[in-house]
């Protein structure tokens, strides 16, 4: 059986904050990996990111994790960078990217333009990297 939703109104953020967990991993002969994430809220704005490094990247060489609004080439909102060497347990915070704030703004499940994250995982070398993404959402209200 799928489920399939009865009502077509989206709820707004479930609390502060509300949080996707996301588990990446590294294409290991550093290609780039994107992955689009659907916002399931109306009206929210992505208020912080961060990673945890659970397999280590193999000393091969730095990876970043890029979060774009909507689509692969979208907009950027914020990036994470893990560097090379990385440890099974090491924590990295993500920083907005220019104009990046106003991106990850007025994010809803209803309009096409504004209902995915696209999470970016790339490395320029070969590597063994999987980490856990949690990206955390506020309610938005505009002016």
């Amino acid at each position: 059986m799928t489920y399939t939703k009865s009502c077509r109104h989206e709820m707004r953020v479930p609390g502060e904050p509300a949080v996707i967990p996301v588990h990446l991993v590294a294409d290991t002969g550093g290609a780039e990996v994107n992955m689009p994430i659907n916002i399931p809220w109306e009206q929210c704005r992505l208020a912080y990111a961060y990673t945890v490094t659970t397999v280590a990247e193999g000393n091969k060489g730095a990876v970043t994790v890029d979060l774009e609004l909507n689509a692969s080439g979208g907009t950027a909102i914020m990036a994470i960078a893990i560097a090379q060497n990385a440890a099974v347990g090491d924590l990295d915070e993500g920083t907005f990217s220019a104009g990046g704030e106003a991106a990850g703004q007025n994010l809803n499940a209803d309009v096409a333009a504004r209902d995915a994250i696209n999470v970016e995982v790339d490395s320029a070398n070969t590597t063994t990297w999987q980490g856990m993404l949690y990206m955390y959402f506020e309610p938005w209200l505009s002016g």
